[in-house]
């Protein structure tokens, strides 16, 4: 089924750029290694309310999320290890399965935010 517009919400797809930051604001290296993202892209989709295991066993036993979005554009180049920016709040993408319609992709709200250390 086709997601009415009406439903879908904006949000920020940041990718994964592979690289890693340990560079402290004086140009040290500390140790602690924190992905770094690329530039985002704006797409819209269809991101649930907090809720606990509606799509559980689409996605696997083993992955733990905390929201599902949803959208109508299975060609759209999202992929896991990247970054949801929603409402002011960091994802983080869990699983991302594609059908034939439709795009699922399972998101995990980053309890620490690395914006300060890379840049995001």
């Amino acid at each position: 089924m086709r997601l009415l517009k009406r439903n879908t919400t904006e949000f920020e797809y940041l990718p994964n750029t592979d690289a890693e930051s340990d560079l402290n604001d004086d140009g040290e290296h500390t140790g602690e290694m924190a992905p770094v993202y690329g530039e985002p892209v704006t797409y819209r989709g269809n991101i649930s309310s907090p809720s606990g295991n509606a799509s559980y066993q689409f996605y696997g036993m083993d992955i733990r999320y905390t929201h599902t979005l949803v959208m109508d554009n299975p060609s759209a180049d999202i992929r896991e290890n990247g970054l949801i920016r929603w409402k002011g709040e960091d994802y983080e993408i869990r699983a991302v399965r594609p059908t034939l319609n439709a795009l699922a992709v399972a998101l995990r709200k980053r309890t620490v935010n690395h914006a300060e250390s890379d840049g995001a």
